[in-house]
């Protein structure tokens, strides 16, 4: 092997936890009432806006990104009439035992909460890139790495922030390149940069279908990261080695 093409989101920087996941934890870390089909749907709802409208700066980090992609499912909960004005203040009281300021302004009020999830997400991520980056530096040194990732066009930025951009020789952000996983042709743009043969190069990622399917498609190597996925159910009927179910077990198999 002369090559890896590495999933981003899940893979280095949540440890295989599905983003919603994580970001479910940070509305309940907010303590804002809402069930978690009412979250899903509002989840569903901003990563499709953030597919079609191109909102999304290219120098902005992560802590960034989730101010626009928590701002968005936010609005989407008010607007649907799950989240209030007096619900947001009610919460905010019970949070603060009282002893914050009532936030009259509503749009100042949704925004102390979008930035309270938002910070979380991001010491989340931070924390579990920091654990990945020994990891990716290792492999570094021994392979061409490249970066395919569905993002939002500040991928780059993303890495640079988090200490990772340094160590691929290319990073395939689908958002700049105009094709998203599970489409192929987003990883035969990484092979093409990489300059190695299919046979020789391996992926991997945390979706078995956007992920694995497209590289064995192609005739790639295949590491399936087995995490805490967006359907859990689903992912224990399938049967694919070699598995993960933490980054640092990448050492042991490769």
């Amino acid at each position: 092997m002369k090559g890896l093409i590495l999933d981003y989101g899940a893979t280095i920087d949540s440890n295989g936890k599905h983003w919603a996941e994580v970001i479910w934890e940070s509305y309940c870390q907010a303590s804002l009432p809402l069930t978690k089909e009412q979250f899903r749907e509002a989840y569903i709802y901003g990563e499709r806006y953030l597919s079609m409208v191109s909102i999304i700066d290219p120098s902005q980090n992560f802590f960034e990104l989730m101010q626009v992609r928590l701002g968005i499912q936010m609005d989407y909960l008010i607007q649907q009439g799950v989240l209030s004005q007096d619900i947001l203040q009610t919460t905010l009281r019970i949070i603060s035992d009282g002893d914050m300021p009532i936030i009259e302004n509503m749009s100042d009020l949704t925004q102390h909460f979008v930035d309270f999830m938002a910070g979380h997400c991001y010491d989340y991520a931070r924390r579990c890139t920091l654990e990945s980056i020994p990891v990716v530096e290792y492999l570094a040194n021994k392979y061409k790495l490249a970066l395919v990732s569905n993002f939002y066009g500040n991928l780059a930025s993303v890495l640079q922030d988090f200490g990772l951009l340094r160590c691929f020789v290319t990073v395939i952000d689908s958002t700049e390149v105009g094709v998203r996983k599970p489409d192929p042709a987003i990883f035969q743009i990484a092979i093409d940069r990489l300059g190695i043969p299919v046979k020789d190069i391996t992926v991997i990622g945390d979706s078995y279908n956007k992920d694995i399917v497209p590289a064995l498609n192609l005739g790639c190597n295949a590491i399936w990261f087995k995490g805490d996925s967006w359907d859990p159910e689903r992912d224990k009927a399938i049967s694919f080695e070699p598995s993960i179910t933490n980054i640092m077990q990448v050492y042991d198999i490769l």
